[in-house]
């Protein structure tokens, strides 16, 4: 059985003919059936998908990291183009996520949340299936939420806040998957808003799982200190991590420290990459 995850959005591109914007998405192909996880802003999906040659009719469901614009603005595009697809989230999903770009608190904060909303979407053909909890969402894919957190280990990024008021979002939305191939599982992130640390040990501490062949994606280490930083790389190393492909929100410095300790087995893993275990 082999699985395919091909990068469909990421803020850079691979080869030429794509389109990278700020956000991400990647396209799950494993026994027949076609996942998509996270969908980007919106404007590089359908362009994407054409010139990497997939057919997103072929999705059989969407799974959803959290709810800010830049992982669900494809959301509506990619529901039209595919047959009532099931959507997989977190109940919280919808919350009315902000920005605070201003430290002047007379600056109204900016919506980032979710562009649509659930009538929208139910209107064009979604079905929603709320997970609030971690639980399987395939054979060998597991929806990972809802787990508690060090905040010692959280990204936090005290620009977002919930609602119009001032208090830190928690984010309590925040997804992961973690897929198991032939090779080893696969912990595939969004934007890991509750720190790649509390999820990767969640993983061992509640799962049992004590190595990963790679780890991909959004890892939104830009708001880890150096300390929690080295930490995490120790980490990478205890669970024996083949493969640390990152992308989206995790920051030219520790994309760079990463890649200086891991050599080989780092990657940038932008639209176009293909990622793939298992014999075809």
């Amino acid at each position: 059985m082999a699985t395919t995850l091909t990068i469909i959005c990421d803020n850079g591109i691979s080869r030429p003919g794509l389109v990278g914007e700020h956000g991400f998405s990647v396209l799950i192909e494993r026994e027949g059936k076609t996942l998509l996880f996270d969908t980007g802003p919106g404007m590089s999906l359908p362009i994407n998908f054409e010139a990497l040659g997939k057919d997103p009719g072929s999705v059989d469901k969407i799974i959803l990291s959290h709810g800010h614009y830049d992982h669900t603005g494809g959301l509506k595009w990619i529901v039209e183009k595919a047959c009532k697809p099931e959507i997989i989230a977190h109940p919280a999903v919808f919350s009315r996520h902000m920005v605070r770009e201003s430290t002047d608190i007379s600056v109204p904060a900016r919506f980032i949340g979710c562009p649509f909303t659930r009538r929208e979407l139910e209107d064009a053909g979604a079905r929603f299936k709320f997970l609030e909890k971690t639980g399987a969402v395939e054979e060998g894919i597991t929806f990972l939420t809802g787990y508690a957190l060090d905040p010692e280990k959280v990204a936090l990024d005290k620009r977002l806040i919930l609602g119009d008021g001032l208090d830190v979002d928690p984010m309590e939305d925040d997804a992961s998957l973690l897929i198991d191939t032939e090779e080893g599982y696969v912990l595939l992130l969004g934007c890991a808003h509750a720190g790649v640390l509390n999820i990767v040990d969640y993983i061992k501490e509640a799962l049992g799982i004590t190595r990963l062949k790679a780890v991909l994606g959004g890892t939104h280490l830009m708001f880890y200190g150096a300390q929690s930083l080295s930490r995490l790389m120790d980490k990478f190393d205890e669970f024996k991590v083949d493969i640390i492909g990152v992308s989206h929100c995790t920051g030219m410095q520790a994309a760079l420290k990463l890649a200086a300790r891991f050599g080989q087995r780092f990657a940038v893993a932008s639209a176009g990459c293909v990622f793939r275990w298992g014999e075809v």
